[in-house]
């Protein structure tokens, strides 16, 4: 549907909501989108053209929709590392290294927090990294069976 249709329906009474939902995009958007066009919106007078340039009938109003996508992406942090790393068939080790990290939340005791707190000021590290090495640790016994 071209804008200059959209105009056209809304003077004639049609509600935005409706054509909003006829076009399956809903009245927000079909709003945002007519103003991204140059329209303003009165109560007395309805939608108006603001713009100097010509207005915009002939085009779909799908050009004027703004659209954002959501994406999650997962947090990627350098940090230093203090035990090898296995890049193919190199180790390094002490380099920083790329570490995409997944945000994760636990319940902890209250006492055990603050310890860690307390522990990651005294030793100038963040609260993830001894948290992580403690896994990793953990993890490592559990795999040999203990």
């Amino acid at each position: 549907m071209t804008i200059g249709e959209i105009i056209e329906a809304l003077g004639q009474g049609k509600a935005l909501a409706d054509i909003g939902k006829e076009l399956t995009v809903g009245k927000e958007k079909l709003s945002k989108a007519l103003k991204n066009a140059g329209y303003l919106f009165n109560r007395g007078t309805g939608w108006t053209y603001a713009r100097a340039e010509p207005e915009p009938l002939n085009k779909n109003y799908t050009e004027f929709i703004s659209v954002r996508k959501s994406v999650k992406k997962p947090i990627s942090t350098n940090v230093p590392t203090k035990e090898p790393i296995n890049v193919g068939s190199k180790v390094r080790s002490n380099e920083r290294a790329n570490v995409v990290r997944k945000r994760s939340s636990f319940d902890i005791d209250v006492d055990l927090m603050k310890d860690l707190k307390i522990q990651a000021v005294i030793h100038d590290k963040n609260v993830y990294e001894i948290v992580e090495n403690a896994i990793r640790k953990e993890l490592a016994e559990m795999k040999k069976g203990k």
